[in-house]
């Protein structure tokens, strides 16, 4: 113990000798007392028991080190270590992460975007890092704040402005409301302004303030980064109508519930946005939206197609948040049985404007089905689900159904992204998502393996099956059409600056292109250059004042670094792995030349997906033997159950 502690100790504590003799001790090592009997040997003082504060990490830390060295000194003398990665790609127990202003931790599912990003950096840093804190999005006490505050109606001009860029912005992808009932609602607000009209409902003006703030956020193109975020204090007046839960929901409670489920995820608040699109199917569920209404309860043609479609977009809504959030849907499919959209005929001009159409939204609502279907096959943790190999081939079997059955008009042609309406192609980057989610576990594995056999002495070549390859390369395609896509969106004006779902799209698309640098591949540079460009969007958003870009570009920074010294470390040429091509062409049999595979994936980039490559079709066709190995390495136990202290999701 340093001198200096033990002065500070011996001013309360008395050595043992001048105790025993009780006289006085001065204090010091050693004491005036002791010093002047020459028994500078016996002046020591008692040891005191003091509470000192620790980290919790610090505490798992030291239980984890615990449990890894109770296992290793339990394994026989002769037993060969397993040629596994030493860190899971998945952890068997579920990862709740602390929030230091909550009394109960928060759950983080592997299947999110962000989960994955700590997972990639813990593969280069041996399980260091642990997960960021979410601190970009407006709090509550800043939402409550401006709720309260004066918020005044725009003007007719204005208001007629934000209500046509909201319902352009978000009708092209999602029916939320009929374009004609919102316009005919906004004139008669716009009329109720005068004494001599009676103010229009609660709810409708509540849908009309969020209209507002939709509309806000679609126009706004300088940067807010020195200001509110825009529409935040129309939204924030919209969200007075949710205080208390009605007893007889309505369509419109509906419809309310998705608009402002809808902005919730402009402002990076994706736990709102899940609870409000989960609410807005239990509503739809009370009204029996889920259910077809008989003609002779409803003889409008137009308002049962509007049910149903409504239905829909709060199905496809909550699917969709539940997947990037990695959580459980709110309602089970076979619990489903109304009709698909369907498109009327014998409508007026002002209804067909209302029901665009049904082609893209059954295509959306399949995407919506299979995304929560592939989430509980690749990430679940029951012990009597099929192998990981099975469960990938069933993931792309349904994907590949999917792309067999989309209509012509909503497929893509290289020849012709440049110039793609927004839903089509936000429709096939839903689809890349899903895709990437599949895959990435393998991806992750491949690296981490890759990893570890270049960190022997001397370096080897990591043994890595066919098919990983193939899907792992698959997982990287899809980002880089992604990336493409979202850089033709970005150079032709139509991508939205505050737009979650683009940004989500580059940042997930980014990661795989980030660990797909660290692979020695023919593609490396080009995906160097892809990663770059996405990087750089998310620099830019983020200084626009986009929350989403704002935390997802703190992940990538943080893992930059680590990517750097991982590049260093393993040198100029990165790690060893075999050319994809020959890996493939091996993997076809059957005669399959490199030129017949070369041809093959010539035509997979110009038709826009990697699942049109005609060898990964037939990989994915029969069994998998050679990707079991991974299975046994998904869930390990070293990461079992995540708790940091101190920050917040």
């Amino acid at each position: 113990m340093p001198d200096r502690v033990r002065t500070k100790v011996s001013k309360s504590i008395a050595c043992r000798r001048c105790h025993a003799r009780k006289v006085k001790c001065s204090g010091g090592v050693p004491c005036s007392g002791c010093r002047q009997a020459d028994k500078v040997v016996d002046c020591v003082y008692p040891r005191k028991a003091r509470l000192v504060k620790v980290s919790e990490q610090y505490i798992e830390d030291l239980v984890s080190e615990n449990q890894r060295l109770r296992r290793s000194s339990s394994r026989p003398v002769n037993e060969e270590p397993a040629a596994l990665p030493t860190v899971s790609v998945l952890a068997e127990a579920p990862w709740f992460v602390n929030a230091a202003a909550l009394s109960t931790p928060i759950l983080v599912a592997e299947a999110s975007d962000l989960a994955f990003a700590t997972r990639f950096r813990q593969a280069m840093s041996d399980g260091q890092h642990g997960h960021l804190a979410r601190v970009n999005f407006p709090s509550d006490e800043q939402l409550l704040a401006l709720a309260d505050a004066e918020c005044l109606w725009p003007t007719p001009a204005r208001a007629r402005l934000l209500v046509r860029a909201a319902t352009n912005g978000l009708c092209q992808c999602y029916h939320m409301v009929r374009r004609s009932s919102v316009l005919h609602e906004l004139e008669c607000a716009i009329q109720s302004q005068s004494q001599s009209q009676p103010q229009i409902g609660l709810r409708s003006k509540s849908k009309l303030w969020v209209m507002f703030a939709i509309g806000e956020m679609y126009t706004t193109r300088n940067s807010t980064r020195e200001r509110v975020f825009p529409g935040l204090h129309y939204f924030c007046k919209a969200m007075n109508a949710l205080r208390i839960v009605s007893e007889r929901p309505s369509v419109d409670m509906v419809e309310l519930h998705l608009l402002l489920s809808v902005y919730s995820l402009f402002l990076n608040r994706r736990h709102t946005a899940y609870t409000l699109a989960g609410a807005a199917v239990r509503l739809a569920t009370i009204m029996g939206l889920h259910l077809n209404i008989p003609e002779t309860q409803l003889r409008d043609a137009g308002e049962r197609e509007h049910r149903n479609r409504i239905w829909w977009t709060a199905y496809t809504l909550e699917r969709m948040w539940a997947a990037k959030l990695g959580y459980p849907p709110a309602i089970e499919d076979n619990a489903i049985e109304v009709d698909l959209p369907s498109n009327l005929v014998g409508l007026d001009d002002n209804s067909t404007l209302d029901f665009p159409d049904h082609a893209y939204f059954i295509a959306r609502i399949g995407l919506a089905r299979l995304s929560s279907r592939i989430i509980h096959s690749i990430y679940g943790h029951k012990a009597d689900e099929p192998s990981l190999s099975r469960r990938v081939q069933d993931a792309f079997g349904d994907l590949r159904g999917w792309l067999k059955g989309l209509p012509p008009a909503l497929q893509i042609d290289a020849r012709e992204e440049g110039s793609l309406e927004p839903k089509v192609r936000s429709l096939h980057l839903l689809f890349n998502q899903l895709a990437i989610i599949a895959t990435r576990p393998i991806l992750l594995h491949v690296l981490r393996a890759q990893l570890e056999a270049r960190s022997q002495q001397p370096p080897a070549e990591a043994t890595i099956p066919a098919s990983a390859t193939a899907l792992s390369e698959t997982c990287t395609r899809c980002a880089r059409h992604s990336v493409r896509l979202l850089t033709d969106s970005w150079t032709n004006g139509t991508f939205t600056i505050f737009d979650y779902f683009y940004t989500q799209y580059l940042f997930s698309a980014a990661t795989v292109l980030g660990i797909s640098t660290l692979l020695d591949r023919k593609e490396r540079q080009c995906d160097e250059e892809q990663f770059e460009v996405a990087t750089g969007f998310l620099l830019q958003l983020q200084d626009s004042g986009n929350y989403a870009a704002a935390e997802f570009y703190q992940h990538i920074e943080a893992a930059l670094g680590l990517m750097e010294t991982t590049k260093a470390r393993l040198g100029e040429r990165g790690v060893l792995q075999r050319d994809t091509m020959d890996v493939l062409a091996a993997f076809a049999g059957n005669g399959s030349s490199l030129e017949t595979t070369s041809a093959a994936v010539g035509d997979f980039m110009t038709a826009g997906t990697a699942l049109s490559e005609p060898l990964l079709q037939e990989l994915l066709s029969q069994p998998l033997p050679d990707l079991e190995f991974i299975d046994s390495s998904m869930y390990l136990g070293e990461q079992q159950g995540f708790y940091w202290p101190g920050t917040m999701l």
